[in-house]
């Protein structure tokens, strides 16, 4: 494990809040006011079970606080931060420990003054603003109601998404930790699974629950006590289902052929890591699993070699689109010419999503469209980034993930008899194929002045999959 630890320093929201601000590009003395409410708690359906609480990342994003039941307030003139604290009864008290003092706050976090929820209307009445800034989804209902004509629920979000997708060197450092230990915890599993059985060349009995719960623990015991998504464990034909999170069934030890798709990765103080790594079930890569893994493995080293500032995203997924297409061919899955099949998207048969996408506070986080101030188109998080039209910018933090996947589903669709692109599929090559189930390789990477620094550090060539598990 790495010796390094995670930063220790308070998140400087404070900047994250002045660069919302330019680019809201309002009058510098405007009598105007941000407002955000962080998330509450929920409890599980009928029950007093508290649900997992996991902050609302715009408001982390612009206060660094990680606990259910705050509010903010920012006041444009002034440029002062106000923290509206949770009121937590004695009884409450009781049952889930003291909450921390006022002192402790300013001590832990970029604000300049805390206040009760008591005290909140009262400063907004106060400072009597001529506008409130709110998220189009914040929960207002802590407002007096006699100011709610004066929000603006419009701008807020197209700032925050903007501030966003340029990272800070603080949340570099972030995002990079993340990565880092999400990688170690993708070799483990590769070591655990040759542990197990496969470099001994026999069948063994592991289920998919347990690898994930390895992931989870290696991630844990470094700081990362939180996953960002839900992880993908898939092993045999699952492989092929983008989203499996099931994660229960057992490993198909026996089949020489298959693999286990993990995608998965931890999260430090709301920033994240999304890393794919495909191995083999048996420690050793079947000729066949060998040949597709390649392909994918080809086409993710053409699209980090190319990827720096001034590229535009599509351009890289048009360039693996090309090379997936052209090796497909190539080995005798799909019959044509290239130019034509990319075309007609007859690719998509075994290659059904996005190159890749931001990522920060989210998984699939800011940007993938115009998401200028000014734009028609309103913002949102999770869109691929091919439809972000304009060029990648340094300091972003993407993701590279090439995929096929040999998905019952999708290739029964594609060559039914019935259908109009049949001719262009090799139907004995395919179910040759078939038994490998899915491929998908993803790094995490930065772009810098220059060029890429891949946050990365999972092995992914095949002789060193292979070594780690025993082979």
């Amino acid at each position: 494990m790495p010796s390094f630890m995670p930063p220790q320093d308070k998140i400087k929201t404070r900047y994250h809040y002045l660069r919302v601000k330019k680019y809201l590009d309002l009058p510098p003395k405007s009598n105007t006011v941000i407002y955000h409410r962080g998330g509450v708690t929920h409890r599980r359906d009928d029950t007093d079970v508290e649900l997992d609480f996991r902050q609302e990342s715009n408001f982390f994003y612009l206060t660094g606080v990680e606990s259910a039941g705050y509010h903010v307030i920012f006041q444009f003139s002034t440029d002062t931060i106000y923290l509206v604290r949770p009121t937590v009864p004695l009884e409450e008290q009781l049952w889930k420990g003291i909450p921390p003092t006022d002192q402790q706050l300013l001590e832990k976090y970029d604000v300049d003054i805390v206040l009760t929820e008591n005290e909140m209307n009262a400063k907004l009445q106060e400072i009597n603003p001529d506008i409130i800034l709110t998220m189009d989804s914040t929960n207002v209902a802590a407002l007096p109601p006699t100011i709610l004509p004066k929000i603006d629920a419009s701008l807020l979000g197209p700032a925050i998404h903007e501030a966003r997708l340029i990272k800070f060197p603080w949340e570099k450092d972030l995002l990079r930790y993340t990565a880092h230990i999400s990688s170690h915890a993708h070799i483990s599993l590769m070591s655990a699974v040759g542990r197990r059985g496969s470099r001994h060349g026999r069948p063994f009995l592991m289920n998919e629950s347990e690898l994930e719960a390895e992931f989870r623990y290696v991630c844990a015991k470094s700081g990362l006590n939180r996953q960002c998504y839900i992880p993908i464990i898939a092993s045999g034909e699952r492989a092929s289902v983008l989203h499996y999170t099931d994660n229960n069934k057992w490993i198909p030890s026996d089949n020489r052929h298959a693999l286990i798709l993990v995608d998965a990765g931890g999260e430090l103080t709301c920033y994240g890591s999304d890393i794919t790594r495909t191995f083999p079930v048996t420690g050793k890569f079947s000729s066949e699993a060998r040949t597709i893994y390649n392909i994918v493995l080809k086409a993710q080293k053409a699209v980090l070699d190319q990827v720096r500032p001034g590229v535009f995203w599509r351009d890289m997924h048009t360039l693996v689109v090309k090379i997936l297409t052209q090796e497909l061919i190539n080995i005798g899955i799909l019959v044509g010419d290239a130019e034509e099949i990319i075309q007609l998207g007859i690719y998509r048969a075994f290659y059904f999503h996005g190159t890749g996408h931001s990522i920060g506070l989210d998984c699939h986080d800011v940007g993938g469209t115009d998401i200028g101030i000014l734009s028609a188109m309103k913002t949102r998080k999770g869109y691929p980034l091919e439809l972000f039209t304009r060029p990648l910018q340094a300091n972003m933090v993407i993701t590279v993930e090439p995929g096929l996947y040999f998905n019952d589903v999708s290739i029964d669709m594609w060559t039914a008899a019935s259908s109009p692109y049949k001719k262009y599929f090799g139907t004995e090559k395919i179910e040759k194929y078939r038994k490998v189930g899915g491929v998908r390789i993803e790094d995490t990477i930065l772009i810098t002045e220059i060029g890429i620094e891949n946050l990365t550090i999972a092995p992914k060539e095949v002789n060193d999959i292979e070594a780690i598990m025993g082979f």
